[in-house]
């Protein structure tokens, strides 16, 4: 599979650092179980023509793949449906200040938010009339300035002139309004908002939809007993599904019902460690073709990002 020259990679950075032989082991076993993800999720796609939601059988690959994992090794999936969110990179200022406000915050605290993440973003040195550039930046202890290109991570937040003080706290742990606004936004571009995983914020601040609208959205993603992560969870297949549950759709409200961007999260264990390996692709994008052994490899998804989980302390103990 293509995702040999990532594990071709990772071979010689661990040859370079010398790292725990646990790693090393436990690094192969998570690409490897990506691999499955990968596969199960373009054998659905291709019986279905789309990806809409887990609930299409794709949420638990060894399952759906007939695979078992050797034993004493544990692997676990996560999927984070990026189409279900809101690029905050391409939002305007309006709509910044209506999403932070949305998140609790009082009109003059959204306003800067908004200023500030804007002037990080922008190209030019120009501070908006709550912003913050170089010339602000400078009297931080720390050495930052602003990106002036669009957000790499939510985390990065952290370096922003008041996102510090109202979204981390003293040791730069994330606080819960930081989790709502994980939620709700990507730094990733997706088609549309994908109704089968939007969150109330989202809805609430990009679509205008109230919480009636989010409670009918869950009842029908809930199926018969009204029960999300059972045998009869549904999704939305087709746009008339998604009108015969809003009937009163705003008008330019950017709904869609498939996935366009997901990310995948694949934790292995064993012996009291773990390792995670993170990856974020588009599944409407072919990966260009490879070449290995003198043949073709065309990989069924573009991989957007392929990490680690942050830091050294991956394949930590339990």
């Amino acid at each position: 599979f293509a995702l040999t020259m990532f594990i071709e990679k990772a071979q010689v950075e661990i040859k370079g650092e010398g790292f725990f032989v646990k790693r090393a082991e436990l690094r192969k076993e998570a690409w490897s179980m990506m691999e499955v993800a990968v596969a199960v999720l373009a054998d659905v796609k291709a019986i279905e023509s789309a990806l809409y939601a887990p609930s299409q059988g794709w949420g638990a690959p060894l399952e759906y793949a007939g695979i078992r994992p050797r034993e004493g090794l544990e692997v676990r999936f996560e999927f984070v449906d990026e189409s279900g969110k809101v690029n905050i990179n391409t939002l305007d200022r309006d709509s910044l200040i209506l999403l932070f406000d949305e998140l609790g915050f009082e009109l003059d605290i959204s306003s800067r938010l908004s200023d500030v993440l804007l002037d990080w973003i922008d190209a030019d040195d120009q501070t908006r009339i709550e912003g913050a550039e170089s010339r602000e930046y400078s009297s931080l202890e720390l050495d930052v300035r602003p990106a002036n290109q669009e957000l790499k991570s939510l985390d990065e937040l952290r370096y922003l002139f008041g996102f510090q003080d109202l979204f981390f706290d003293d040791d730069g742990l994330p606080l819960p309004v930081f989790e709502q606004l994980e939620q709700a936004v990507s730094i990733y571009e997706a088609n549309s908002l994908n109704v089968n995983a939007a969150s109330s914020l989202a809805l609430r601040a990009i679509a205008d939809l109230d919480a009636f609208d989010k409670q009918a959205i869950d009842a029908f993603l809930e199926g018969f007993d009204l029960q999300m992560g059972t045998a009869d969870d549904n999704y939305f297949a087709t746009a008339d599904d998604v009108a015969a549950v809003l009937v009163d759709i705003p008008e330019g409200a950017p709904l869609g019902h498939q996935i366009s961007v997901l990310t995948v999260k694949v934790t292995v264990g064993e012996g009291g460690y773990s390792y995670t390996l993170i990856g974020t692709m588009s599944v409407d994008t072919e990966a260009p073709a490879m070449q290995q052994s003198g043949e073709n490899l065309r990989y069924p998804f573009l991989f957007l990002d392929l990490r680690e989980q942050p830091g050294f302390n991956n394949a930590r103990p339990l």
